[in-house]
């Protein structure tokens, strides 16, 4: 596992330099994303080459759940980005947190032991199963669901735990194996002047409740029923937006992108995916007994050059160490261009993500 001992020494965690520099962004692009979020954080300039990693971090930040506390969201995130020691996403979540009125006393409580903080039942039982989520080690299954439920939260609230799961999962790794650098917020929250413009900051950047949303539609690409198992929650929309970005983007071949996901689903032991993975394979020609061969040993004769180099790295990402993964990043990617590099990461967070949220396929159907 990823996670650090004291949440203080976060912080001070052995990261390395941003693999990909800054560059301009487009202006409709920061329009969005300003619109969104209320600013433009630091990982645009970075992301920017890949408008769908781009437009996956601005939906999720909207907080995409209308079954969740609005609060959850924040919290979970903490939680979750500490456990995975994902340096970026801790430290800027954390500063949301402090502009929301967080005092630091209890941002440490919640990430040494969320079990002492004043929460309602069903909150503390529902951040113990995003977390195993997060982790997958194993993957928790309906028991574990029906125990959030037990304590006191809707059925269709934990369900979107697992929205929130996916997209932790998703922000941690893309964040994580890029090496992206504090965001500017940090600094903010320890300025002379923050005491003084926290209140605006917070009267934008407060949970607003989300009303349920019409399932997306069409919904008829890849993983559509994982879409479909989130019922009318606006995490549905995301996640078929991240979907169909990730496998309509030019970069990537679709079978290199299959393979990453068919790797990962192999590695969490998510049969949905890999199914689905198979499925699309299939559909770009690759025979089922050479699918095989590649998840047993990680290569074949079968894969082009660039896919033997990532089809082992995409094992790698399902739990690592940062410093460590990092490391693997740049030998990986060094021959590839930035779009393409991007890309990788995008696809490979992506994989882990869709695999840890299919436990929704499992869990008995939220009443409408």
């Amino acid at each position: 596992m990823t996670s650090m001992a004291a949440p203080a020494a976060l912080p001070d965690a052995e990261w390395s330099e941003c693999l990909l520099p800054a560059g301009p962004v487009p202006r409709e692009m920061a329009r969005e994303v300003r619109r969104a979020v209320g600013a433009l954080p630091g990982w645009v300039p970075r992301l920017a080459p890949s408008p769908w990693i781009v437009r996956a971090f601005r939906d999720t930040i909207q907080r995409p759940a209308a079954y969740l506390p609005r609060t959850f969201f924040d919290l979970g995130a903490v939680v979750v980005s500490q456990d995975n020691s994902c340096r970026y996403c801790y430290g800027a979540q954390r500063a949301v947190m402090k502009v929301l009125g967080y005092r630091d006393e209890y941002l440490d409580r919640l990430v040494r032991d969320f079990h002492v903080v004043d929460l309602p039942p069903g909150e503390r039982a529902g951040l113990d199963y995003l977390r195993r989520l997060s982790r997958a080690d194993p993957r928790p299954g309906r028991a574990e669901s029906e125990a959030v439920v037990q304590a006191g939260l809707d059925r269709r609230a934990v369900t979107e735990i697992a929205a929130v799961a996916a997209f932790c999962t998703f922000n941690n790794r893309v964040a994580t194996l890029l090496a992206l650098p504090p965001d500017p917020i940090e600094s903010l929250v320890r300025g002379p002047l923050f005491r003084f413009i926290r209140p605006l900051m917070a009267r934008r950047m407060r949970p607003r409740a989300r009303p349920p949303e019409p399932p997306p539609q069409p919904n008829d690409g890849p993983l559509a029923a994982l879409v479909t198992a989130l019922g009318d929650s606006p995490a549905a929309s995301v996640v078929r937006r991240m979907i169909e970005g990730a496998w309509n983007s030019p970069v990537l071949p679709r079978r290199t992108r299959a393979l990453l996901l068919a790797v990962v689903a192999r590695a969490l032991g998510c049969a949905y995916s890999e199914g689905e993975a198979r499925r699309l394979l299939a559909a770009e020609g690759l025979e089922g007994s050479h699918v095989d061969e590649i998840l047993t040993h990680l290569g074949s004769a079968q894969l082009d050059r660039r896919e033997a180099r990532l089809v082992p790295f995409a094992r790698e990402t399902v739990r690592y160490q940062p410093a460590a993964i990092q490391r693997r990043v740049r030998e990986t990617c060094d021959a590839m261009s930035r779009e393409e590099t991007l890309e990788t990461i995008g696809t490979v967070a992506l994989a882990n993500a869709l695999c840890r949220m299919s436990v929704v396929l499992d869990a008995p159907r939220a009443a409408g």
